[in-house]
């Protein structure tokens, strides 16, 4: 984390300094995270000597982590909740617009991968505003330095390149709540300097436009502190596949062999009685020795059950540390209740929450942000806070056992909270749902229905 002032950041030789700074701490960082997602694990980078088995088998644990973790806190969509239906109806337009869900699902995966993410929002050439999904190497967050810790500015970087790969110019702007100052460094120059034709413009915003998603409060991937786990699995794998391919290459040793067998195979007996004899043990699988003759293979002498062993603890710590579970483990055979089952996926809610409190702060700026932007269009005076979110994980449950529970508070709860309690599939909003069913009841006995 980065703590600085505003006007330190729009010096020129600073922001140089800056960037050069994230680009040798974090940007290396999150490219191995990236690599690791992608199964371009250490093992694929192991060389051996001429001549010897070299199998380099990697392991997409990363890339299960990820997208189990992520699919349980953010498969279901996140609901925004408003009573007031004109200012629910336009965020819903704005959200729509944008692919929220989907903007919510990328941004909570590449935090999963990287341990932050971030959304940009800006105004397109016809005046929309528009969210957009940045990766994490892309955008250097700068806090304030008091207690409050709040965001002070943020780096946008990004690089021009010819069509052979040559660097030709890098860029970066940098948001404050009022302005993007763009800056610009030619290929060979030392510094950054602000762009002459355009070195700033209004954003229109009201605050800094740039959305930070924290995945924890270490700002760590969720499989970051493990691939070292990750590591020794890929190469114990690989280790096993070397022997088998040892195995299969293995040499043939010979004691006390015939004369003429000897002669053969030390190449002194040209077409004769020793050739024919090795071309008939091809053949025949049958070898001449003399009396006390011996025959073997050289191989390795390979502990199978350790070998094992050592796979299956590394295979455990994996799943266990990353509080992920191991879908194909012999524990989820078999006709589980929904308990048991949510009982084995504690790990993974524990993860969950984590990210919802982190996700919720990063929601509310966005949430206000949108607010701001809808009322300055629309002339509107709504309130920010008033919107309620709402998580729900991605979960395969009982809905007979919810619909029991539910008719359990029957004469408890009130209508609305009873509702509330069905899962989403049937009872998508219990406000709209308890007007249909007083709709339903006025309709029965042919009465209007009291205005509510």
């Amino acid at each position: 984390m980065y703590k600085f002032r505003r006007d330190q950041v729009l010096d020129p030789e600073f922001l140089t300094k800056l960037v050069e700074r994230f680009k040798k701490e974090y940007v290396p960082r999150f490219i191995r995270d990236q690599q690791y997602y992608e199964v371009k694990t250490e093992i694929l980078k192991r060389t051996m000597t001429d001549g010897k088995p070299n199998n380099r088998l990697a392991h997409g644990f990363c890339r299960y982590i990820t997208n189990m973790a992520t699919s349980y806190f953010a498969g279901k969509p996140l609901g925004y909740i408003v009573e007031d239906n004109e200012y629910q109806e336009a965020l819903e337009n704005l959200f729509q617009r944008n692919y929220i869900d989907s903007l919510n699902f990328a941004v909570s995966k590449e935090a999963s991968k990287k341990g932050i993410g971030f959304l940009l929002m800006f105004l397109n050439e016809k005046g929309d505003l528009r969210i957009k999904k940045m990766d994490a190497e892309t955008i250097i967050p700068v806090y304030s330095s008091s207690l409050d810790e709040f965001l002070e500015a943020a780096v946008h970087i990004w690089e021009d390149y010819d069509i052979d790969n040559t660097l030709l110019c890098e860029y970066a702007d940098v948001y404050d709540d009022t302005f993007i100052y763009h800056f610009k460094r030619e290929n060979g120059v030392k510094n950054y300097t602000p762009m002459p034709e355009n070195p700033k413009e209004a954003h229109l915003m009201g605050d800094i436009p740039v959305i930070v998603f924290w995945n924890n409060e270490e700002q760590q991937g969720d499989y970051e502190p493990h691939t070292s786990l990750v590591d020794a699995y890929d190469k114990a794998q690989s280790d096993t596949g070397n022997d088998m391919e040892y195995f299969t290459d293995a040499y043939l040793w010979i004691k006390g062999a015939s004369e003429i067998v000897e002669a053969a195979l030390t190449g002194e007996d040209g077409e004769g009685d020793g050739a024919r004899a090795v071309r008939d043990f091809r053949k025949n699988k049958l070898l001449m020795l003399d009396e006390n003759g011996q025959a073997g293979w050289l191989v390795k002498n390979v502990n199978d059950t350790a070998t094992e062993n050592y796979k299956n603890r590394l295979y455990k710590d994996i799943f266990f540390l990353a509080q992920v579970p191991a879908l194909s483990d012999e524990s989820f055979a078999g006709n589980l209740s929904g308990i048991a089952i949510k009982y084995k996926l504690i790990g993974v809610e524990e993860l969950a929450l984590m990210k919802e409190n982190c996700f919720r702060s990063a929601q509310t700026k966005l949430i206000r942000m949108l607010t701001e932007y809808l009322n300055t269009k629309m002339n509107k005076d709504w309130n920010p806070d008033s919107v309620e979110q709402k998580y729900e994980r991605n979960f395969i449950d009982n809905d007979a056992d919810i619909i029991s529970n539910a008719r359990q508070v029957e004469g408890i709860v009130s209508h609305e909270t009873q509702l509330g309690m069905l899962p989403g599939s049937i009872v998508d909003d219990a406000q709209e749902e308890l007007l249909r069913i007083r709709q339903e009841a006025a309709d029965e006995e042919q009465i209007p229905m009291a205005v509510v």
